[in-house]
């Protein structure tokens, strides 16, 4: 439980930073798309899915991707909701927000555990593993391109071993 809340945690880093460059309003759907399709190639080397394989995994890895996005999006909601510096709330509320906030903590986890099971069904085992090693990579190599700043391109992590 302690590995996935790490995970939720990360995630939620990385979904966040994509947030904020969407917010940004300068070609987010071009830097949402280009994302997109650097994650596929990234994820079609690091897996290196059969062609039946990737028939099979790439719609059951896209619902996923909908299902996490949007319970993460709801977890930050409910995570802004908490704003320590609003006084004017009774114990009673805040207690509900931070409930609130914790129960969408255990909804990010219960669609990782469901996909988990989908994924186990249309992979063996070893591209399991790889692809949640693919999926912390790809994360590390967002972070670090973001922290370099447009200008300068991540530079793609080693393949997962």
């Amino acid at each position: 439980m302690k590995k996935i809340l790490t995970l939720i945690a990360v995630l939620a880093i990385s979904v966040v930073s994509f947030a904020q460059e969407q917010q940004k309003g300068n070609n987010s759907k071009k830097y949402f798309e280009r994302i997109q399709s650097e994650k596929i190639a990234f994820f079609t080397n690091e897996l290196d899915l059969t062609p039946e394989e990737a028939q099979a995994f790439w719609p059951v890895y896209n619902m996923y991707s909908t299902e996490k996005m949007q319970a993460h999006f709801n977890t930050m909601k409910l995570f802004k909701e908490m704003n320590p510096c609003n006084e004017n709330l009774s114990d009673a509320e805040k207690e509900r927000r931070i409930d609130s906030y914790v129960k969408s903590l255990d909804e990010e986890s219960k669609v990782l555990a469901k996909y988990n099971k989908k994924f186990k069904s249309v992979l063996p085992m070893e591209k399991v593993a790889k692809l949640y090693k693919a999926e912390e990579s790809f994360r590390i190599k967002m972070i670090n391109g973001l922290r370099k700043g447009p200008q300068h391109g991540a530079k793609q992590p080693q393949k997962a071993k």
